[in-house]
């Protein structure tokens, strides 16, 4: 079972890629559907797979910070900002765990596991990673 699968629950650890290959391989041995997304920092902007905007309620793509916080659940809201501030910062790996409403409004559990590349200039670089969810969990019901 993943350690971080808890709502609320979020780790971060400076150029870590084997923390970022255990977490991934860890979800995909899971029952959870996966679906990479990508932020280019010098834009702000995320992609993002097509059902992970489905779950989010995003209808565009590629979409900004806002609308990624947006389907977050109060206080997880502020462990996601607050991890990707500390990857835009120095060269990491992460995950966290987080309940999101998209349209629907009904609660599913969201799992994220991200590393971030950063270039010699501040604001350049990459966060890029996965977002996981149950199959059976969002409007999906896959």
């Amino acid at each position: 079972m993943l350690k971080f699968v808890n709502p609320g629950d979020g780790a971060i650890k400076p150029a870590h890629l084997l923390a970022h290959e255990g977490w991934t391989r860890d979800l995909e041995r899971e029952d959870y559907l996966v679906e990479p997304w990508r932020c280019h920092l010098a834009s702000g902007t995320f992609l993002l797979g097509p059902q992970t905007l489905a779950l989010l309620g995003v209808s565009r793509n590629p979409c900004g910070i806002v609308d990624l916080l947006r389907a977050h659940d109060g206080d997880d809201r502020s462990i996601v900002l607050s991890i990707l501030e500390q990857a835009t910062g120095t060269p990491s790996s992460f995950c966290f765990a987080t309940l999101v409403r998209g349209r629907s409004g009904q609660p599913s559990p969201l799992c994220c596991v991200g590393k971030s590349t950063l270039a010699g200039e501040v604001g350049d670089g990459t966060l890029e990673g996965i977002f996981a969810f149950p199959r059976n969990a969002g409007p999906l019901g896959t």
